[in-house]
């Protein structure tokens, strides 16, 4: 329940003789939140100081609620839980801070000391643990962030042996349709090189690899081999654009090129 009733003796002796009245407590700001929604905010524009009974916020009628969200402070004792008019938001009687003053009041001065020294440990130690919890979370995205750095540079690597073995290819090939094509291969090649190496100093694209230009290069690189009819070796087998922190799936580049939409081949008459 949002609402606890509850019994004011200081609310009936400041009504002068009349009798007691139920109270309404709100334990948390959300629940007087709920009050200030625009199908309630008339209810509460019309509802009585906790401590005299008197209409107490009328005064809010013709301000925005968003207004008085932010003012929640003014007229809500977050100790008691009542609602309360200007007069007696500051002077009302607060049983729970009374409670609270007559425990402390009975107190020696060493049960004081030990008091306030068990608060400032509790408060180290939230403040540690927040701390704590702060250097966590930075150390988590400081690892995502280097781990896409590391498959940035991994990418763009590959871009560079593609991109040289391409020029090598056409250097080595005579004058002719597939050296031009061999060059367009490789100009292009050098120009998805450039991007993936800026990826890696400045990333534009956060937590992923410029997939589409990996997706050219890999078109690219599939072009020339054809094109030579070579391969790049790594490690004793052909060279893999799979990405391996994506599922294949995710990876059309993978599949063979659509003869209906390969360029025609230098030969092609």
């Amino acid at each position: 329940m949002a609402e606890h009733a509850s019994k004011d003796p200081a609310a009936a002796a400041d009504g002068a003789g009349s009798p007691e009245k139920k109270v309404v407590r709100y334990r948390s700001e959300e629940d007087v939140r709920k009050l200030l929604a625009n199908d309630n905010f008339k209810k509460f524009c019309k509802k009585k100081c906790g401590h005299c009974g008197a209409v107490a916020f009328k005064r809010f009628s013709k301000i925005s609620p968003l207004i008085v969200r932010a003012q929640i402070g003014s007229f809500w004792c977050q100790s008691c839980g009542r609602l309360l008019c200007e007069a007696h938001r500051n002077q009302h009687t607060c049983e729970t801070e009374d409670a609270e003053f007559e425990r402390k009041r009975r107190m020696d001065v060493g049960a004081i000391r030990d008091e306030i020294k068990r608060q400032e440990d509790a408060k180290d130690a939230a403040r540690e643990a927040e701390a704590a919890e702060k250097r966590l979370l930075n150390e988590k995205k400081a690892a995502v962030w280097l781990a896409w750095k590391e498959r940035r540079k991994h990418v763009a690597g590959i871009s560079t042996s593609v991109a040289n073995m391409v020029q090598r290819w056409a250097v080595q090939t005579d004058e002719g349709r597939v050296r031009d094509s061999l060059l367009e291969l490789y100009t292009s090649s050098s120009r998805i090189n450039l991007r993936l190496w800026n990826e890696v100093q400045a990333p534009e694209i956060r937590e992923n690899v410029d997939v589409d230009a990996w997706a050219r290069l890999s078109r690219n690189y599939a072009r020339a081999c054809d094109l030579t009819g070579l391969v790049v070796m790594v490690e004793g087998v052909p060279l893999d654009f799979a990405l391996p922190w994506m599922p294949l799936e995710e990876q059309p580049w993978l599949e063979p090129e659509d003869p209906d939409t390969a360029p025609p081949s230098p030969d092609a008459t």
